[in-house]
């Protein structure tokens, strides 16, 4: 038999609850307690994305019929929508170009630019600055990607949908692309990881070192990027799984996708072209260790000029061995011979006669092989491919290029790398005249 007072005692605590839950109703239906007294609300804290994937898709010129294709390849394969978001600048050829985002709120669109031009680093370091503040895409480590056509130092991403230019297409140059970016950063106070280029002849020093501090790692490929570009497929059901993944490891299992899209036997994976692609290379370069690297260079050219003639044949066949787009099916791109194989060629060709010069190169290619973390490459270069090139010119007339009505003088585009090792002084003195090994022309 319960007591009165037990009674009591249990009645009170009933009511109490009652009243609690009163005021906890009041709290969540109008933000403020029962006793008119306002109170912060919290919003619903969603967490923090392990990746960020940012997206620079430039598609305003003839890669256009591809986009489509693209999108519903990375609707398909992100599965792990909650660790990994996607922030993907469009602009295609007939269409406004605008910002899109792949979360777990599915695809949405949401900037509509208008027309813009892609080509502009301006439009770059916007597009970084949203990607780096936007709080939904808030993440601990972030991937910039940045897909068109490309041609090493020449430039990227075409635009050629510019109705109020008097040109057919427009291109980003190099120093345009590092402006870009840092740019983007110092607005933004973010920060990127890896920094993936997803176009032709880009894994040259001269790219490299105009991103050098803005990023960990950079992908690119020494040789042309065949079609279907790189192993999206990979990539998202990849960190769809392993969303724990680091930056190294991640830039490093995009270069192992790569090589196994491309060597696979035809037919292994739904490429867009119904023919092996496999004459191709891609490389994992750390930004951050390019100081030795650039100072090799300078060492080798202090040792090398004024020119010796006796140099200069041994020179140009070293150059011209390492350039396996000479002699690859690699889609006609430009000059630019593996670094470590031309300077181990060189070397080892007049080590006898000049040792100064033959260890010049030698720190060369220790500082090289120091920056490039991880490569591939297909059995058709050889392995004459290890993942980091330089410009070299056969003539005065592909140092002075004028490239799609564009002037390019390999000396003149606002090359850091030109500035800071006076590589152009050894290309002219023996690359650039047209004998080859005559009258150097005067700087």
């Amino acid at each position: 038999m319960i007591e009165r007072d037990e009674v009591c005692r249990v009645a009170a605590v009933v009511v109490t609850a009652v009243v609690i839950l009163e005021c906890l109703g009041s709290v969540a239906s109008t933000g403020q307690p029962s006793n008119g007294v306002p109170e912060e609300v919290v919003p619903e804290d969603h967490g923090q994305r392990k990746w960020t994937i940012a997206m620079y898709w430039v598609s305003d010129n003839d890669l256009d019929e591809y986009t489509d294709y693209f999108i519903d390849m990375w609707i398909e394969q992100l599965t792990n929508r909650e660790d990994i978001a996607l922030s993907v600048f469009l602009d295609r050829y007939d269409a406004s170009a605008n910002i899109s985002t792949l979360t777990e709120e599915g695809w949405q669109e949401t900037k509509d630019l208008g027309e813009v031009n892609s080509s502009s680093p301006e439009t770059l370091s916007s597009f970084l600055n949203y990607s780096l503040t936007e709080p939904a895409l808030k993440a601990d480590n972030f991937m910039l990607i940045v897909q068109d056509h490309g041609n090493g130092y020449l430039g990227l991403c075409c635009d050629e949908g510019l109705p109020d230019s008097n040109q057919a297409k427009m291109w980003m140059s190099i120093d345009g692309l590092g402006s870009g970016i840092r740019d983007g950063l110092a607005i933004s106070g973010g920060e990127i990881d890896i920094i993936s280029l997803d176009a032709c002849t880009l894994g040259i020093v001269e790219v490299a070192y105009e991103l050098r501090d803005t990023a960990s790692y950079m992908v690119a490929s020494v040789l042309g990027v065949p079609f279907d570009g790189q192993n999206y497929i990979a990539l998202l059901s990849g960190l769809s799984d392993d969303p724990d993944i680091t930056p190294e490891e991640l830039a490093c299992k995009i270069v192992d996708d790569y090589g196994e899209w491309y060597s696979a036997p035809l037919g292994t994976y739904p490429t867009l072209y119904p023919y092996m692609q496999d004459f191709a290379s891609l490389s994992v370069i750390d930004l951050r260790a390019l100081g030795p690297l650039k100072d090799a260079f300078v060492d080798f050219r202090d040792t090398v000029l004024p020119k010796d003639a006796v140099l200069g044949k041994p020179f140009k066949d070293a150059a011209v061995y390492a350039d396996a787009s000479l002699w690859t099916n690699n889609m006609g791109t430009w000059f630019y011979p593996d670094i470590k194989t031309m300077f181990s060629e060189f070397s080892n060709s007049i080590r006898g006669q000049y040792p100064d010069v033959a260890a010049a190169c030698d720190a060369i290619v220790g500082s090289t092989d120091a920056v490039v973390v991880h490569d591939w490459s297909s059995w058709r270069t050889k392995d004459v491919v290890t993942g980091l090139s330089v410009f070299v010119c056969p003539s005065i007339g592909v140092f002075e290029v004028h490239w799609d009505a564009l002037e390019r003088i390999y000396n003149a585009v606002g090359l850091d790398f030109v500035e800071d090792t006076g590589w152009d002084l050894v290309l002219m003195e023996y690359f650039y005249t047209t004998k080859m090994y005559g009258v150097p022309p005067t700087a």
